[in-house]
């Protein structure tokens, strides 16, 4: 196993929402309006097919300082985002913006235990602790849950699994079919 050097909660909270939107990008900042829009561009309302450019903002609610923001394109329909803002963004248009809120369900799902797996302290990486974040031979990513004297427990449950999250984003762009 590599052990990850991702010691803040914010790293964390950027790689689990990696896959949210399909992004790589950090430094959350609230979508802005912008006021350069052609009329073509106010008529594209986002239909099926739709590629779509926006701006979003996601956060767990009631946490502190842990925001997740970028901009990225998806195509309307092919489930290259989470079901829940497919349904949400439908007859947007440029520059509209909209807060969603979404349950576990809706995002990572549940936290599931039998995700959990109990193994020998010695497969750990030396100095691991608690909050850390392993790799193990086949790539995977987990979290290590706990540390004990001779045992230590991964969590391999995608950190925000069973955690609402709420995104606020802006439709930048719309290319219709």
């Amino acid at each position: 196993m590599r052990r990850h050097d991702l010691t803040k909660a914010s790293l964390i909270f950027s790689l689990a929402c990696m896959t949210l939107l399909g992004g790589y990008g950090v430094g959350a900042k609230s979508p802005q309006a912008s006021s350069s829009r052609s009329p073509e561009a106010e008529s594209s309302r986002i239909v099926e097919g739709s590629k779509v450019t926006l701006q979003y903002v996601a956060s767990v609610p009631g946490s502190t300082g842990i925001d997740y923001g970028n901009i990225s394109e998806f195509i309307q329909g092919r489930h290259e985002i989470f079901p829940a803002l497919e349904q949400e963004v439908v007859g947007m248009k440029p520059g509209e913006e909209k807060q969603v809120e979404l349950n576990p369900e809706e995002n990572f799902g549940p936290h599931d235990e039998g995700k959990q797996l109990i193994i020998s302290k010695t497969l750990l990486p030396p100095g691991a602790k608690q909050g850390d974040i392993v790799q193990n031979l086949l790539g995977e990513l987990a979290t290590v849950a706990a540390v004990g004297d001779i045992a230590a427990v991964l969590d391999y449950n995608h950190p925000l699994a069973g955690k609402p999250l709420v995104v606020q984003l802006k439709i930048l762009k719309v290319e219709n079919p």
